[in-house]
C-alpha cells in the first residue's frame, strides 16, 4: 500500500466509516437504554449529546497532536479508542459509566475523521486529491447509515448490547489494518503549524462557512418532522422514514460538487450553483400553502446542498494552506468551529419553529448560506487541472 494509491484512500474511507457508525448506533436503541439503566429518554439524550461534545471542543487540540505525533500514530490510537469505547458499552453497568464511554467514543470519532482527513491531505494532491476529499465527505452519512444497519438486528431485543460488541468488532479489524498503512508527512511541527494558522483568515473563515453549512442543514433537518406534522399532518414517523431516504441525497450532492472541481470548474462557481439550490429549496419547503410534491422537493434540494457544501469545504481546505505541515491544526481548527455551527442548530431552528412563522425558518436557513457565501475563501483560488 503506497501514499496516495486508491487501496490507501479506500482504506483510511473505511476507518472513517467506522468512526461514523458509533453516530448512528445509538436513537434505534435508545428505548432499550432507557429500560436497561432505568432512566428517561431525555437521560438518554444528553447521553447522546454527550458523545457529540468532542465535536464542538476537540478538534484544535487534537489536530496539533497530529501536526506533533503523525496522522498515521493518531489514527491509530484513535481507532484503539474506539475499540476500547465500544468494549466499554458493552460491559457498563451503570448509566454513568455509558456516558462516561460515550464522551470517550466522541473524541475518539473526532480523532479518527480528523486524523483520516490529514492523512489524505498529506498523500494527495491536484485531481486525485479533489476525489478523496469527495470521497471523504461522503463518510459521515454512508457511516450513520452503516450503524443503522448494524444495530438493527439488536433494536428492540434483550440483546441490544450486541450492537456494540459487533461495533467493537470492526473497529478492531480496522486497527488491525491500519498497521499496514505507510506514513505520511512529517510529524513534529505543530508549534510553527499553531501559529501559521491561527494567522491564516482563510482558514477561520472557511471553518465559519462550513460551520453555517452545518448550521442551516442539521437545524432543518432537526424541525423538519415536526414542520411536516404541523403544516401537512404528516406523522413524524413517516417524515422520518423519507428524511431517512432523502439524506442519500446528501452523498450526491457530495459526488457532484467533487466532480465539477475535479473537471476544472471554479470553486466560486461552484458554491453559487450550490448556494442557489439550497435557498430554492428553502423556499419550497418552508413557505406557507405549499404541496406536499414541492415540499419533497424542496427537501431532496436542501440535503444535496448539505453534501455538496461539506465536499466543497473539504477540499479548498488544503488549497488554504502554505505548509502542509499545518494540516493537522487546520482540519483541526475547521472541524471544531464547524461543530460549534452543529451544536447551535437544534436550538435555534426549534425556537424558530415555535414562532409558528415557518418563513423564519426559510430566512434562517438563506441567511446562513448568504453568509457562507461572503465568507466562503474561494475567490482568489485557481481551478483545478481537469
Amino acid at each position: 500500500m503506497t501514499p496516495g494509491s486508491w487501496p490507501f484512500i479506500l482504506f483510511v474511507y473505511l476507518c472513517g466509516l467506522g468512526s461514523a457508525a458509533s453516530l448512528g448506533l445509538m436513537g434505534p436503541i435508545a428505548a432499550d437504554i432507557a429500560g436497561g439503566f432505568a432512566v428517561t429518554p431525555q437521560d438518554v439524550g444528553l447521553a447522546i449529546a454527550g458523545q457529540l461534545l468532542p465535536l464542538a471542543v476537540a478538534g484544535f487540540p487534537v489536530g496539533w497532536l497530529i501536526d506533533r505525533l503523525g496522522s498515521r500514530f493518531t489514527l491509530r490510537v484513535a481507532l484503539c479508542g474506539l475499540v476500547l469505547s465500544a468494549l466499554g458499552n458493552h460491559m457498563a453497568h451503570s448509566f454513568g459509566l455509558l456516558r462516561l464511554s460515550l464522551l470517550l467514543q466522541g473524541l475518539c470519532f473526532v480523532g479518527v475523521m480528523t486524523a483520516g482527513q490529514v492523512a489524505l491531505m498529506l498523500a494527495t494532491e491536484g485531481k486525485r486529491q479533489v476525489q478523496a476529499m469527495t470521497l471523504w465527505s461522503t463518510g459521515v452519512p454512508i457511516g450513520y447509515a452503516a450503524g443503522l444497519l448494524m444495530v438493527s438486528g439488536f433494536a428492540g431485543t434483550p440483546g441490544w448490547r450486541g450492537a456494540f460488541l459487533l461495533h467493537a468488532g470492526v473497529a478492531g479489524l480496522l486497527l488491525l489494518g491500519s498497521f499496514a498503512l505507510p506514513a505520511v508527512g512529517q510529524a513534529g511541527g505543530a508549534g510553527v503549524a499553531v501559529g501559521g494558522v491561527l494567522r491564516n483568515a482563510r482558514v477561520l473563515r472557511l471553518g465559519c462557512a462550513l460551520g453555517l453549512g452545518s448550521l442551516a442543514g442539521l437545524g432543518s433537518n432537526a424541525v423538519l418532522p415536526l414542520f411536516l406534522q404541523q403544516a401537512l399532518s404528516i406523522a413524524p414517523a413517516a417524515s422520518a422514514r423519507m428524511l431517512a431516504l432523502a439524506s442519500l441525497a446528501g452523498v450526491l450532492g457530495s459526488v457532484i460538487v467533487g466532480t465539477l472541481l475535479a473537471r476544472g470548474w471554479r470553486a466560486t462557481r461552484v458554491a453559487l450553483g450550490v448556494g442557489a439550490v439550497a435557498m430554492a429549496g428553502a423556499l419550497v419547503t418552508f413557505l406557507p400553502g405549499m404541496a406536499w410534491p414541492a415540499v419533497a422537493s424542496g427537501i431532496v434540494m436542501m440535503q444535496l446542498t448539505v453534501g455538496g457544501s461539506i465536499a466543497l469545504c473539504f477540499t479548498v481546505l488544503p488549497r488554504l494552506l502554505a505548509d502542509p505541515a499545518q494540516s493537522g491544526v487546520a482540519a483541526g481548527l475547521v472541524g471544531q468551529i464547524s461543530g460549534i455551527g452543529a451544536s447551535l442548530s437544534a436550538p435555534l431552528f426549534f425556537a424558530a419553529l415555535g414562532l409558528e412563522k415557518p418563513v423564519v425558518l426559510a430566512a434562517l436557513v438563506i441567511g446562513a448560506w448568504v453568509m457562507l457565501l461572503v465568507l466562503l475563501p474561494t475567490r482568489r483560488l485557481a481551478p483545478t487541472a481537469p
